[in-house]
């Protein structure tokens, strides 16, 4: 009896830690593998961010000779292109469940040189391993995404996009959904612009960086641009970047816009920091630095609107620091 009293706590505290260690182990599988790193699995069907996304898993290594099938680092693509198309073909039948699911692609490369015109719906690309002195995967080319398919949920992580062209580096035509996550856009001697968007929606460009990585700034029109066109746009963030352009740094001209932020971005730019056509877009929270004289409310208040601004510190050439909404001394 003595015996039996013992053995039931003894069998269920052990059920409950090993349950536990059980827990443990798949949580630790699924969700904690990091999301960056370039030792993940060879074996697909085992891969972290496949089972935590429901999709299919890529790799691409920009200084392989010869293109494998993709499903391994030991067998990846050798070009971002071929790897996008595969993912954009599985994600695109939707008669069983690769609709609903997310693809991952991680690339690694000192340098892929590429010009593409298609991206990849629902699909993640990140950027691994080591770019010369940059922890990024490194692409060079223009990406020219026309409007005759929509690759809603196409999203960019840990990239370093440069362009030779006197062009923009991205140019999105009725897009949604496309996110830029710690990004380095690096321009080029004649690059004019970095992302330039039109009638897209849901756009998001986060803790990025925009600058002529060997030189003092770069971009000779704008760092991002939006462009007005027939139809209204919604859903922007611009939030968190590091952003030197030796034009304006980001140039709105959309002159309808509904829930937009520009928010805790840091600017210098030889034009105007923030340059806004809508009066709809909230600004908060941001340091901008011109080599424009921004001394006076009349000359910026015709660029940003005031009542939905909050937080954001200005500084010209010419004057010391001071706040927008511009401070309102009481008689």
């Amino acid at each position: 009896m003595k015996m039996k009293r013992f053995l039931i706590p003894f069998i269920l505290a052990t059920a409950l830690i090993v349950g536990l260690m059980g827990f443990q182990y798949l949580g630790a599988a699924t969700y904690t593998q990091p999301l960056y790193s370039t030792t993940q699995s060879t074996n697909y069907d085992k891969d972290a961010a496949n089972r935590h996304n429901g999709g299919m898993v890529y790799y691409v290594d920009g200084n392989k000779v010869t293109a494998g099938d993709g499903l391994s680092w030991a067998n990846a693509y050798n070009t971002l292109t071929a790897a996008m198309a595969a993912s954009h073909a599985n994600i695109a039948l939707s008669a069983n469940r690769a609709w609903a699911a997310r693809n991952v692609i991680y690339v690694r490369g000192d340098e892929l040189v590429e010009d593409f015109t298609k991206l990849a719906q629902k699909t993640d690309i990140i950027g691994v391993g080591s770019n010369s002195a940059y922890s990024k995967a490194g692409i060079t080319g223009s990406w020219i995404i026309p409007d005759t398919v929509n690759y809603m949920g196409c999203r960019f992580y840990n990239i370093m996009f440069t362009d030779a062209g006197a062009t923009a580096i991205f140019d999105l035509d009725t897009q949604s959904g496309i996110e830029f996550h710690d990004c380095l856009f690096d321009s080029g001697d004649t690059t004019t612009i970095a992302i330039q968007m039109e009638e897209s929606n849901f756009i998001k460009i986060v803790n990025c960086e925009f600058s002529r990585v060997s030189a003092t700034k770069g971009f000779s029109a704008s760092a991002i641009k939006v462009v007005d066109d027939t139809n209204a746009i919604y859903g922007i963030v611009i939030e968190g970047n590091k952003i030197q352009t030796a034009g304006i740094g980001i140039d709105w001209d959309e002159t309808e816009a509904y829930n937009v932020w520009i928010t805790g971005n840091n600017i210098y730019a030889a034009g105007l920091p923030i340059d806004d056509q809508s009066a709809t877009i909230c600004v908060t929270n941001n340091f901008l630095i011109s080599d424009t004289d921004l001394d006076t409310s009349a000359t910026y208040t015709d660029h940003m609107t005031e009542k939905l601004a909050a937080g954001n510190y200005v500084s010209g050439s010419g004057t010391e620091w001071d706040t927008f909404p511009f401070l309102q001394v009481a008689d």
